[in-house]
């Protein structure tokens, strides 16, 4: 049987990780879940301490921020496959299990993503979001419409593009997957694998901008010549000026939506062109 080495960073994710932690003790799928605590003083440690989940391994120590915890996680995985999810979101169990067999049904296929379900901080599913099918180039120009915590990968593709930058605060995700799907095989799964979570807390509510001035820099690692450089200005001017425009952007739903926004929402959420980022 394949397994699933999962990496969730928390700190203070007491309020959320309980449901975290059921939704991966209902896998099928073997795993090892490394959960990199940042010292927290919430209760955050006494629930992992009270916990006797199969495959669960925990550590609670300062830490150098959310990036450093995941790289620790990726140090020690020693699953087949591996994903990062974040302490306050969850799993929909038998989606995670389906993608992991697909990718073990075809050893050609090297990385898998899916959909979400967006819940607000009382847990209501607010929207559904199901990503366009895969481009390389729609990842690197647009970015963030592949939800991050849905990507399922071979750990042997670390041994080719190592550890995360720990110079991005909030983008070092994006310049991780641009590096590992790159002259690889992806696949989206269109169903949702995730509870996303979006809540006041989350980085995406507190300094959306940061993650695309970041974006913009490492797009611009990418860049071929003046022409690339162009385009991706460009998008990057577009979508400061439109998004805040036509969307409730940063937020993945308006405050309070009527019937009739949530299904327009519902309808165009597949080709919608990006996904909420959640943070630690």
């Amino acid at each position: 049987m394949p397994t699933l080495s999962i990496i969730t960073p928390v700190y203070n994710s007491a309020d959320y990780l309980a449901e975290l932690l059921g939704s991966v003790a209902r896998l099928r799928t073997p795993r090892q879940h490394l959960v990199l605590d940042a010292a927290s003083t919430d209760g955050t440690v006494e629930l992992l301490g009270s916990r006797s989940d199969p495959g669960l391994e925990w550590v609670s120590e300062p830490d150098r921020g959310q990036t450093h915890a995941v790289n620790k996680g990726l140090q020690r995985a020693t699953g087949d496959y591996v994903n990062w999810v974040n302490g306050d979101n969850a799993y929909h169990s038998e989606a995670v299990d389906r993608a992991v067999a697909m990718l073990e049904a075809d050893p050609s296929l090297m990385i898998v993503f899916g959909g979400i379900d967006i819940v607000d901080e009382h847990g209501a599913t607010r929207r559904r979001y199901i990503p366009a099918r895969y481009n390389w180039h729609r990842y690197l120009y647009v970015g963030d419409y592949v939800p991050t915590e849905t990507i399922i990968f071979r750990r042997s593709l670390l041994a080719q593009v190592g550890l995360l930058d720990e110079r991005f605060r909030d983008a070092a995700d994006y310049d991780f997957y641009l590096r590992l799907f790159h002259g690889q095989r992806v696949e989206r799964v269109a169903e949702p694998l995730l509870r996303y979570r979006y809540h006041p807390d989350s980085k995406t509510g507190r300094d959306p901008w940061l993650a695309q001035a970041e974006h913009r820099q490492i797009r611009a690692q990418w860049a071929r010549g003046p022409r690339d450089r162009a385009i991706m200005t460009g998008i990057d001017r577009l979508k400061r000026t439109i998004l805040p425009r036509i969307s409730p952007w940063p937020r993945p739903y308006p405050e309070e939506p009527d019937s009739s926004t949530r299904a327009a929402q519902d309808s165009t959420a597949a080709g919608s062109g990006r996904g909420p980022q959640n943070q630690r």
